[in-house]
């Protein structure tokens, strides 16, 4: 028979895990990582390991929850900007930087970043890399638009080769359409495979693929759009019938109004501006932290919303560029300009 003492603490225990998420749940703590330039993507491969990557050819890495880090530089990569990075583990990653050309490349470390080897590099003169995402061994890396169309590459050996998907599956993009290479997260896989991606520029639409070489599915968006600077720049699918996604104007990231559209399937999908969200300025990342709760940062600070994207509550004023999480560990990390990095628990 087990001791009422113990019943008590665990009833206590589980009423505690199912208490609904809030901001006054949310501590911020400030770390320091060494880097020094601006930080644009960050990859949460457990609790305890992380990786960085950012301007100048700068990376860094954890394996202690942020304790300590490691920074360098990858050398003859003193000149890139790396846009995106996904980590295997605490000594497997790979870097994506971004940039017109042949400065757009991939690198792959196998030993917790003492040496990189590159591994691709881009050919097409407007092959501008914006980022990329993982799933397993699966891989798909987006630029902005060659010839018109999507560029895409694809791998199926985790990320060690890449080819460009056949155009015959891509549609054409609209002038003045590409995607942001603003935190990493324009283009994410969701849990059953399916791909999708955010736009911006002159107009601001979702892209969705079942899978790696599957045919798209596009629809129009209300966000902000019609300027260069404009329209969405993270997207964050829960599921096939649950997607938020976010951004705004970086040149004017006060402006409020339409920065968020959310996926509503009432027989055929929408995408609805929540009024929820009409107070929220110009967000560049956003990332579930469970079935319900979401988070999204930007220059401007970071905001919660408790309810699928359609409310919104500021919970900081300090802006990052990029974020990602261990959702069952309940923490994440945020990046952003000068080396800035907070760990995000709750």
């Amino acid at each position: 028979m087990k001791s009422p003492i113990l019943l008590v603490v665990s009833c206590l225990i589980l009423l505690s895990s199912c208490k609904p998420l809030g901001p006054e749940s949310v501590i911020f703590e400030s770390q320091v990582s060494g880097m020094t330039g601006s930080m644009r993507a960050v990859d949460v491969v457990d609790k305890n390991t992380v990786w960085m990557s950012g301007s100048g050819g700068e990376f860094a890495t954890t394996s202690d929850g942020g304790q300590s880090w490691t920074c360098k530089i990858v050398p003859g990569a003193e000149k890139l900007d790396f846009r995106d990075v996904h980590g295997f583990s605490k000594d497997k990653a790979i870097l994506m930087s971004a940039g017109p050309g042949e400065s757009s490349r991939i690198y792959k470390t196998s030993d917790a970043g003492q040496h990189w080897e590159l591994i691709y590099q881009n050919t097409e003169p407007s092959g501008f890399f914006d980022g990329f995402d993982f799933q397993g061994q699966n891989a798909v890396l987006f630029s902005d638009p060659v010839d018109h169309y999507l560029n895409l590459l694809i791998s199926e050996d985790g990320g060690n080769t890449w080819e460009r998907l056949d155009t015959t599956l891509v549609p054409r993009m609209k002038p003045g359409e590409y995607a942001f290479a603003a935190s990493g997260t324009s283009l994410q896989f969701d849990p059953s495979g399916g791909i999708w991606l955010a736009t911006g520029g002159q107009v601001a639409r979702i892209w969705y693929a079942s899978s790696l070489k599957s045919k798209w599915t596009i629809w129009d968006t209300s966000v902000i759009q019609g300027e260069p600077a404009t329209g969405l720049f993270s997207v964050a699918p829960r599921s096939s019938l649950r997607v938020v996604a976010v951004g705004g104007d970086y040149q004017n990231t006060d402006i409020c109004g339409s920065n968020i559209t959310v996926m509503k399937r009432i027989g055929d999908v929408k995408w609805l501006i929540p009024e929820g969200a009409v107070k929220v300025p110009f967000l560049e990342c956003v990332r579930w932290m469970n079935a319900s709760a979401l988070v999204a940062c930007g220059p401007p600070g970071v905001w919660f919303s408790p309810d699928r994207g359609l409310s919104w509550e500021e919970i900081s004023t300090n802006g990052f560029h990029s974020m990602d999480l261990d959702v069952k560990a309940r923490v994440a990390w945020l990046v952003g300009a000068n080396g800035k990095v907070n760990k995000m628990l709750w």
